[in-house]
């Protein structure tokens, strides 16, 4: 998968999945085993036998069957030299690609807002982003340091993928990148100079737990509001400080709200 010194991989490397459900349809498969034991030894005629075996012989190999059928179409992640490509069973591949930048970063799980989301293989201020549910991460990123992809890059590019994300309906995300490459104090939304991009992106995932858990909004609105605040200190004139503030204000209301 790796070589040594300044070579580089050149073939393709695929990371695949863990194989899923294997415990699952063990168990069954065991269980509908233990069962055609208990049935044979409770026949006294051969006729008897021979249903039971049917039966449960069905079972057996439909519980092995279902686990084959699970595991024949395990999504995998494809590293080249020039695209990254994620594939899931019959679906269109989606891929980064090396024109759109070379700066890879690998997110965590995703837990917020209502949004769940497993680790993501992410090309920085591309917007673009793979899922590695169920793979090794560590396999992922040996196999694109291999094919001379880098693992850098901050919040310049970040910021670029924060907006993406917000305008695209992924705030929760948006927020993620927040935490890990923020705070972005002087950003502003790029559709209202007077907003700041973090106050937006929490504004929004305030407004979409809202009516779920109030508890998490407000805290949503509260740190909009300070971010907001902090932008406003930015603010290359009077008049701007004044807009801005009022931002704030708003937020501020919301919060308390």
């Amino acid at each position: 998968m790796q070589q040594h010194g300044s070579e580089r991989a050149t073939a393709p490397v695929i990371i695949r999945a863990r194989r899923s459900g294997t415990v699952a349809f063990g168990l069954l498969t065991l269980l509908w085993a233990l069962a055609l034991a208990t049935a044979l030894s409770a026949q006294s005629t051969a006729s008897g036998e021979v249903a039971a075996g049917v039966f449960f012989g069905i079972l057996i190999a439909a519980s092995i069957g279902g686990w084959f059928i699970v595991n024949r179409r395990r999504s995998q992640v494809e590293v080249g030299r020039d695209l990254i490509s994620y594939r899931a069973g019959p679906a269109a591949p989606v891929t980064l690609s090396r024109a759109h930048g070379e700066s890879l970063r690998i997110l965590p799980r995703l837990r917020g807002y209502s949004v769940v989301r497993p680790e993501r293989l992410i090309l920085l201020g591309s917007g673009g982003a793979l899922s590695l549910a169920s793979m090794s991460s560590d396999k992922v990123r040996h196999a694109c340091e291999a094919h001379g992809w880098r693992f850098d890059g901050g919040s310049e590019l970040a910021v670029r993928d924060v907006r993406r994300w917000l305008h695209s309906g992924r705030a929760a995300e948006a927020a993620q990148l927040i935490e890990l490459f923020g705070p972005f104090a002087d950003a502003a939304a790029d559709d209202d100079a007077d907003t700041s991009l973090t106050a937006a992106v929490l504004e929004e995932c305030g407004d979409s737990v809202l009516r779920r858990n109030r508890a998490s909004a407000r805290d949503a609105y509260r740190r909009a509001a300070a971010a907001q605040h902090a932008f406003a200190s930015h603010a290359s004139s009077a008049a701007e400080n004044v807009n801005r503030a009022a931002q704030a204000s708003r937020l501020d209301d919301k919060a308390r709200g």
